[in-house]
């Protein structure tokens, strides 16, 4: 046992130092503190708290205390966050492409991130009461499983809604974790009140009922700001040149790209978005209108969420579903790496902006783990029902194959260049 107290702590001009005296009555304690390089210890577990930047709470800047000295004793559930960063192959060698594996979080994707942070916040809050609230969420899928998982372990009901471009996969989990999972019609308008989302508007307004609201909720962004921004921050060393990610709800787009302009304003943003979304016609014109068909699950939209935000965006590009698909396919055979259409799509995108920059390090997220998908991108049955065809005869001609498209603010086509 240790008592620990600071003796002064000076604010300088570029740093803080801080005198820290620790009493350890037991000689044999005193021996192992000798023994662990406790000063090495304890400017490691600074520079994690640091990075990580807590909210300033007692338990929180505990949690990350104990991550930083190698605990990693807990709850399934708590191991949210803190995903591993690997390589994957870039057609340019000067350019590095990196990825988050987002579908090493519990539930198998990057949406456990937003789901824990908005019920937290609820929580503290006094909005969700266990036993009693019923925690609704409008979901193509992912945020679906992520509440669904949470409320089971937490007391809570959950009633999900989505639509039938939903995979089989992504429905029977929510059903999994105990669940109440509504299939709505797909390819229904954004005010038609079968839509999925309005569905869940429509249900949370029963007694006792809690909507997670992703789409809207701006804890949603503010959930990658805290944790997923940093994460490619401190992973990279702060050399990370380009960020891309396609959007649905906007919220990692929006917050990571807020948190990294932060830390410098040469970072380059880009949104990837599927052809058909309404994404990139919004950023390009201001306005849309709506969707067209599109297979990537996950990513895109026909409407334009309030989470989602552009300010930080540089340009987008513009990626097709069949191209997507065959880095998905691409990706498991060659890198081990079984990822959905949404992270096909991430590195489709990043692949591309490699063949028209100089040099840099690009970061990317693979947002969920290609198990959710094996009835549909990695179904032959199910390629060829949808005319994605990944053979080199049929590729390019095939009817889910665009050509990729770059778009910035004043061009309709740009290499991505700076001067």
């Amino acid at each position: 046992k240790a008592t620990v107290s600071v003796l002064n702590c000076n604010h300088l001009h570029t740093h803080i130092t801080m005198s820290i005296r620790v009493d350890i009555a037991d000689k044999e304690d005193q021996k192992f503190v000798e023994d662990v390089c406790l000063p090495e210890l304890v400017s490691d577990m600074v520079d994690e708290v640091v990075a990580q930047k807590p909210r300033p709470t007692k338990e929180n800047v505990a949690h990350y205390m104990k991550e930083a000295l190698g605990e990693k004793h807990g709850k399934f559930t708590s191991r949210v966050g803190n995903t591993p960063m690997v390589e994957v192959p870039s057609p340019n060698p000067k350019v590095k492409i990196l990825v988050k594996c987002e579908f090493m979080n519990p539930t198998g994707s990057i949406k456990d991130r937003i789901a824990e942070h908005m019920m937290n916040e609820a929580e503290a809050e006094g909005k969700l009461i266990p036993g009693k609230t019923t925690v609704v969420a409008a979901s193509s899928g992912n945020t679906a499983s992520a509440v669904a998982m949470l409320c089971s372990v937490r007391g809570y009901k959950c009633k999900i809604f989505t639509n039938t471009k939903c995979s089989t996969e992504k429905i029977n989990s929510v059903r999994a974790y105990g669940g109440e999972m509504i299939v709505g019609p797909s390819g229904k308008p954004a005010d038609h009140p079968e839509h999925y989302q309005n569905l869940a508007v429509a249900a949370a307004k029963e007694p006792n009922s809690w909507d997670v609201d992703q789409y809207d909720n701006m804890r949603n962004p503010e959930a990658y700001y805290r944790s997923l921004g940093p994460e490619i921050w401190r992973q990279t060393n702060g050399e990370v040149t380009h960020f891309i990610a396609a959007g649905s709800t906007g919220g990692t787009v929006s917050g990571v790209s807020k948190f990294l302009k932060e830390q410098s304003d040469k970072v380059t943003c880009i949104l990837a978005d599927p052809h058909g979304s309404c994404f990139t016609d919004y950023y390009m014109d201001g306005k849309h209108d709506g969707a067209s068909s599109f297979l990537v699950e996950g990513v895109g939209k026909d409407s334009i969420p309030g989470a989602m935000s552009f300010e930080n965006i540089d340009y987008a590009i513009r990626i097709s579903d069949a191209q997507a698909i065959k880095v998905c396919h691409e990706m498991s055979q060659k890198q081990g790496m079984l990822v959905g259409g949404s992270s096909g799509l991430n590195i489709a995108a990043a692949q591309e902006i490699a063949k028209q920059i100089d040099e840099g390090v690009i970061v990317t997220v693979c947002p969920d783990t290609g198990l959710k998908y094996l009835s549909k991108y990695y179904n032959d049955e199910w390629l060829e029902k949808n005319e994605v065809f990944l053979d080199e005869e049929r590729y390019l001609t095939c009817k889910r194959y665009k050509e990729p498209v770059v778009l910035g603010p004043e061009l309709k086509h740009t290499s991505l260049r700076k001067n």
